[in-house]
């Protein structure tokens, strides 16, 4: 048994049922977002954090996952749990990344765990920390902004 924040005790496999329904995708359990693949590097970061955004605006489990990330605090296979999830959910950037990279669109030095915290960092602070909009025009600005200062 695990215990989230002010929810008392449950079983992990409630916790753990979280992962295939996030995604909204359950054919795709490991990589809840599509890996995009268009002409530009650019387009396809702004498909990926847009489709973000949608999902921390209207997915059941954004309701949700503050507990689990306090229950992986203190629980090891809540923790583990979570830990897949969270590198699923990073995949798809770190696959767009690295092709923009290759392509020469984005810098050889380029830290890929450094541009996904500056590309979804700002979602998740407005989600759960400011409560503002977490809108796809925001997504874009976010887009724009650290891809130009990459």
């Amino acid at each position: 048994m695990a215990t989230a924040h002010r929810l008392g005790p449950f079983p992990l496999g409630v916790v753990g049922a979280i992962e295939p329904t996030c995604c909204e995708m359950p054919a795709r359990k490991s990589a809840p977002l599509s890996t995009y693949r268009t002409p530009e590097a650019s387009r396809d970061v702004i498909a990926l954090v847009t489709n973000l955004a949608h999902l921390l605006r209207s997915a059941k489990w954004t309701s949700v996952l503050p507990s689990v990330i306090d229950a992986a605090e203190r629980d090891p296979d809540i923790a583990d749990m979570y830990s897949t999830l969270q590198r699923g959910y990073s995949a798809p950037f770190e696959t767009v990344i690295e092709r923009a990279v290759r392509k020469g669109e984005l810098p050889k030095k380029t830290d890929a765990a450094i541009l996904i915290a500056a590309l979804t960092g700002p979602l998740f602070y407005r989600r759960w920390f400011s409560r503002e909009p977490v809108s796809d025009a925001f997504a874009k600005q976010i887009v724009q902004r650290v891809i130009r200062q990459s």
